[in-house]
């Protein structure tokens, strides 16, 4: 197994982690954004960064697409970087139909046709892993490669946690006291020491949400997923599998024996990170995404 493992901490390093929250939200990274008509729903889609290698980015369930805010400042310089707001978040609304995974997957190359791509990687965290491997599936031409950050293989789960999440995520989900539950189980030790402006920022995008949306897109991630493990051997493009060393949700050692079954998979374990490792250790996602994808 390949560990990635922090790098040095440096009195730069600390500036950075002290200003990491406001780059959430920094001008420079803004870029432009419009709306794209998937068959996952019309989803809000903003462009960042002056390079030329394009790259998606599908964020997680109850997080945002902002969460990649901080690796957009290491890959601006080299690629062209599109941020997808998944269904049920953020300016995102939902489809008339039940959301699946196919559909993520098909909402990916719908964005590709919108911007005038015929191939591009795509990074997703979580459910964005799903969406990225679903578009490699249905597909492969146009997909390059995936790098699948924090992605739950298997199929959905309807037990009373579950149940429970997804019932509280339609009455509190738009509430810092749900975003705060969710946040207790996203991040890892050393963010919630010496980074909690960055979980203050995720808990505040949480208020003015619109709940049943959001637990629309709750019951198809958690409860309705269908399980990729049948489909694994199937892809056909380069894919970097990553855990986050204290995901509790989806553990490395599980992660790391599902990553087997794909034909050209890389696996590593990122130390300092739970749920979220694309926000929590930014550079080494960076260093993780131009081994896959080299910039030209």
């Amino acid at each position: 197994m390949n560990r990635a493992v922090p790098l040095p901490l440096t009195p730069d390093h600390v500036g950075n982690a002290l200003t990491m929250a406001a780059s959430l939200t920094a001008g420079a990274q803004a870029g432009t954004g419009r709306r794209v008509t998937t068959p996952a729903g019309e989803l809000a889609v903003r462009e960042a960064g002056q390079g030329t290698v394009p790259l998606l980015l599908w964020h997680g369930l109850y997080a945002e697409a902002s969460m990649f805010d901080p690796l957009v400042k290491h890959l601006a310089p080299d690629y062209r970087l599109l941020l997808i707001s998944a269904p049920g978040h953020g300016e995102s609304g939902l489809p008339a139909l039940p959301l699946s995974i196919a559909m993520s997957g098909a909402a990916v190359l719908a964005v590709l046709d919108a911007f005038g791509l015929e191939r591009a990687a795509v990074l997703g965290c979580s459910w964005g892993g799903i969406a990225g491997l679903q578009a490699a599936l249905q597909a492969p031409r146009r997909i390059s490669a995936v790098a699948a950050f924090n992605t739950p293989f298997g199929p959905g789960t309807s037990d009373f946690d579950t149940r429970t999440i997804v019932w509280l995520t339609g009455l509190l989900g738009n509430t810092a006291f749900f975003g705060r539950r969710v946040a207790a189980g996203f991040f890892s030790r050393r963010t919630r020491a010496q980074n909690p402006e960055v979980i203050e920022e995720f808990v505040a995008a949480f208020p003015g949400r619109a709940p049943r949306a959001l637990q629309a897109a709750a019951r198809a991630a958690l409860i309705e997923r269908e399980s990729m493990l049948p489909l694994l051997p199937k892809l056909e493009v380069p894919v970097l599998v990553v855990s986050g060393a204290e995901d509790t949700r989806y553990p490395p050692a599980e992660t790391q024996k599902i990553t087997r079954r794909i034909p050209r998979a890389r696996f590593f374990t990122v130390e300092d990170s739970a749920h979220l490792t694309p926000l929590e250790q930014p550079e080494i996602t960076a260093r993780l995404v131009r081994e896959l994808v080299p910039p030209r």
